[in-house]
């Protein structure tokens, strides 16, 4: 499987689509990108928030902490040392 050249539908770059990462979408049963590797990250980093912090209660052991995510948000947010716990 040679390595597939492609242009970015966004800024018209082109890009290559290696033969490990045709492998890879090809194994989880995803399409290709159309977008470079570039176009893609930025894409990912507009749906974050790092604009805005907001003081919070980890929602295990109730410490104050700092969040990306208001209090009144629906998504469960720990503390360092309790997603730690939960995670190993």
């Amino acid at each position: 499987m040679p390595d597939e050249k492609k242009v970015c539908k966004t800024c018209t770059k082109p890009f290559l689509i290696i033969e490990q990462e045709q492998a890879f979408y090809k194994k989880k049963d995803l399409p290709r990108p159309e977008n470079c590797p570039e176009c893609r990250q930025k894409r990912r980093l507009s749906l974050r928030n790092e604009r805005r912090l907001y003081k919070r209660k980890c929602d295990k052991c109730q410490k104050e902490i700092i969040s990306t995510y208001s209090p009144d948000s629906k998504y469960i947010v720990y503390c360092q040392e309790c997603f730690w716990k939960h995670i190993g």
